[in-house]
């Protein structure tokens, strides 16, 4: 099995409900690391698993649609959501708690569509933690 990994670098707020961590509950930004990987049996007439400029062409602009956005959980206060998207021209609301778990597994069910070798999505949230999902 052969595997590739390609790291994307965004920026982006995000608010939690009901975190352990209550500064978490409070919106707060992170730089964040996306890793994808891709794997494959395989390697294309090139030699392979596939192009990282292709990954990049394929998926950059979705990658670039967090980048510098605020995501919030649907189950904030419909005024408070409100008043953000007002003054805010990137804003993702998201039907889950926004937490590096639930970010991941969103990436990847959405880049898999895109990239059918995506085997699984690493998150870094901080330089000391990250979440990842695979199937």
């Amino acid at each position: 099995m052969y595997t590739i990994r390609k790291i994307f670098k965004m920026e982006f707020a995000h608010q939690l409900f009901d975190a352990y961590s209550k500064a978490c509950c409070n919106l707060h930004g992170h730089s964040y690391v996306c890793e994808l990987f891709l794997t494959s049996e395989t390697l294309d007439e090139t030699g392979m698993v596939r192009d990282f400029k292709s990954v990049k062409d394929q998926v950059g602009e979705y990658i670039n649609s967090w980048d510098h956005c605020t995501v919030l959980p649907d189950t904030l206060p419909k005024e408070y959501l409100e008043c953000i998207q007002k003054y805010n021209s990137k804003v993702k609301i998201v039907n889950y708690n926004p937490t590096a778990e639930a970010m991941s597994k969103d990436i990847y069910e959405t880049i898999k569509k895109v990239i059918p070798e995506v085997s699984k999505v690493r998150l870094h949230e901080t330089t000391t933690g990250w979440a990842e999902y695979s199937e």
